[in-house]
């Protein structure tokens, strides 16, 4: 196996005893998944990033983190000199779906193999003529609901369970996308659910993106992706006023926990969406912010003050029993904390109820209650 997958890592120039000590030193770490062996890769190995992930059948790159604008007028006027598509950036959590060893698996951002959206891609993709007409092909995507084991916030839009958002292409050992215009092109031959396209805007069209952002904004979106069809040019993310706001509602439960500056980052934001797109602070925008910030907390502190651990609760359905027991494995293998609350079949799906249990914030809380002494 090892060698096997030394003959595929040669093609990026890392050598063998590279090979050797970034699996000593743990830098790439072995993964199984039913019949599937991959590497994954935890710390940068030579041209192999963090989030990349080695197989038999060749190398999935990492996906790369996109930078952030917070001036749309601005950033757009530094970053681009050619026409730019527009898509939703959609809420949810990242995945990279490919055939490995003739099997369909779905690969988080930190390249784990993710058992719950393995088991439901199929639902959102006719993965067999994909793959069977397209090999080597790797479709990135966003899954999104309210129903799913990583990510509280959801688009409004999905009321309940999951849904997929196709997004980007990648194939397999190169690191780059396919071009915007090719991918379009394979969304609309397989009818892959995409996210929401805006189409093709020039950069000097600011009034044009804004009035996207207005709408994102009414609808309660996360925000947008800017993608350049210059190669040369970055792509871009930029959020709107009220996902700064969610973020910190849906987070300050445990901000006893939380580093300081996620929630600094997000009122800067805010603010400097306030002061490009309606020049004004109204009152209710000081009441959104600060029963954003506060009520959560203060419902913690509450709960800790009865005795309750705070916890998260959330509902996955799963199509093959089987990958229930693989995801409860792989919620341990990520040191997550939780109790499987409940078990059943409904219709066509197994319905698996958890809570993930917040003891970290449940224990400073509790010192805190209970007068302990602290030096800030």
């Amino acid at each position: 196996m090892d060698m096997q997958m030394y003959e595929v890592v040669k093609q990026v120039g890392i050598s063998e005893p590279m090979w050797k000590e970034s699996i000593e030193k743990h830098d790439v770490i072995h993964e199984e998944f039913g019949n599937i062996c991959v590497y994954r890769v935890a710390k940068k190995v030579g041209l192999l990033e963090k989030g990349s992930i080695v197989t038999q059948d060749g190398i999935i790159f990492d996906f790369p983190r996109i930078a952030r604008i917070m001036h749309l007028e601005n950033g757009i006027y530094h970053a681009y000199t050619q026409p730019v598509y527009v898509e939703e950036k959609v809420d949810g959590y990242n995945v990279r779906i490919a055939r490995i060893q003739g099997q369909i698996v779905a690969f988080s951002r930190g390249a784990y193999i993710c058992p719950f959206s393995t088991d439901r891609i199929v639902d959102f993709l006719d993965v067999k003529r994909i793959f069977d007409e397209n090999p080597g092909l790797i479709v990135c995507g966003e899954f999104a609901g309210p129903d799913n084991p990583y990510n509280i916030e959801h688009p409004p839009y999905v009321k309940e369970d999951i849904r997929f958002f196709a997004f980007d292409l990648m194939v397999m050992n190169k690191p780059h996308n396919l071009p915007i215009e090719e991918r379009y092109k394979l969304f609309d031959i397989y009818d892959m659910p995409t996210v929401r396209r805006f189409g093709c805007f020039s950069p000097s069209d600011i009034s044009g993106l804004k009035e996207v952002v207005k709408e994102l904004e009414e609808k309660g979106c996360e925000g947008m992706l800017i993608k350049p069809i210059n190669p040369l040019e970055k792509t871009l993310k930029y959020v709107t006023l009220g996902s700064c706001f969610r973020d910190i509602r849906v987070t300050a439960p445990l901000m006893a926990e939380m580093m300081s500056e996620f929630f600094t980052h997000r009122i800067i934001r805010a603010a400097l969406s306030i002061h490009e797109h309606t020049h004004s602070l109204k009152p209710e925008v000081f009441a959104q912010l600060g029963e954003s910030l506060l009520k959560p907390i203060y419902e913690s502190i509450t709960k800790v003050a009865r005795e309750e651990v705070i916890e998260e609760r959330f509902l996955l359905r799963f199509r093959e029993e089987k990958n229930i027991q693989r995801m409860i494995d792989h919620l341990y293998k990520c040191k997550v904390k939780f109790e499987v609350l409940s078990k059943s079949r409904e219709g066509d799906y197994w319905h698996v109820r958890f809570a993930k249990k917040c003891y970290a914030s449940y224990e400073i809380l509790q010192k805190h209650l209970g007068g302990s002494f602290h030096v800030d």
